[in-house]
């Protein structure tokens, strides 16, 4: 199989660098302003990240990682430790890494959390969190431009809500409604996700983003979970971590696998 990291220019100061490799097709993204660069998440088992953002930009660099899981602080999260570029996450991801990445320096990290902002010079990115796929799971806004980076928070297509670590999905509809407040005054916003190819494959093979339509139909899919309206299809996912989980999965017009535990639904009555 073939394995290489491809840079793709979205639009100005903006690149999609994507791994494609024996463990996984994922994202990450580099925002270049005046002053700073920063990389949002940092891919999987491939090496050259930073070398690859170092061929596009000489700016101090940093990067932030969404979430724990293996596909999104890999190879070039370490990479970029090893190199001094600051490291951000949610301290609530810290046990997830440590899971995951045990090798990783934890002392280098810096916590991350609502309402911080990166400043990289005419470009102000903003942090959101949006707990559900995992316990501290964040968003990034950049938003004069419109555009949103997502990660796994709302899926890219497909939504895992069924692993050990995710959260009651009544918690995940409480940050589910502050992205749909965000979005009804920002309707054109662009979602870019941590696996732009499941779009493509999956939702439209003309686009790699997701949209408001996209959250909107994901909302109302979650609330028809919880009330009761919407039961999932079971499903079968063949990992040892998935074994004894009772996985089940709705379906939308975009949300095309939305999967989740039906024991972590809403907290059981005492």
């Amino acid at each position: 199989m073939k394995q290489e990291l491809t840079v793709i220019k979205l639009q100005e100061k903006l690149y999609r660098i994507q791994e494609d490799s024996e463990f996984m097709n994922v994202d990450a993204y580099l925002i270049c302003g005046q002053d700073k660069a920063v990389v949002i998440d940092g891919l999987a088992i491939m090496p050259g990240l930073y070398d690859c953002v170092r061929a596009i930009t000489d700016k101090p660099l940093s990067m932030i990682v969404t979430h724990g899981h293996p596909d999104h602080a890999g190879k070039g999260m370490q990479e970029f430790l090893e190199a001094g570029c600051e490291v951000y996450r949610s301290p609530r991801e810290k046990e997830l890494v440590e899971l995951y990445i045990p090798e990783t320096d934890l002392a280098l990290i810096k916590d991350i959390e609502e309402g911080n902002t990166f400043n990289l010079g005419g470009i102000i990115l903003e942090i959101m969190e949006l707990p559900g796929h995992t316990p501290g799971s964040v968003v990034v806004f950049w938003r004069n431009e419109k555009i949103l980076f997502s990660s796994d928070a709302i899926g890219s297509g497909g939504l895992w809500m069924q692993l050990p670590e995710s959260l009651l999905l009544t918690e995940y509809l409480s940050g589910l409604g502050k992205l749909e407040d965000l979005l009804a005054n920002y309707p054109e916003t662009k979602i870019y996700t941590g696996h732009s190819w499941q779009i493509i494959s999956h939702i439209d093979k003309d686009r790699d983003y997701l949209n408001k339509a996209y959250v909107d139909e994901l909302f109302a899919l979650t609330e028809g979970i919880i009330e009761g309206t919407l039961t999932g299809d079971k499903k079968e996912i063949p990992m040892d971590i998935m074994e004894g989980i009772d996985i089940r999965s709705v379906k939308g017009n975009e949300v095309v696998d939305y999967c989740y535990d039906v024991r972590k639904i809403h907290k059981k009555k005492i």
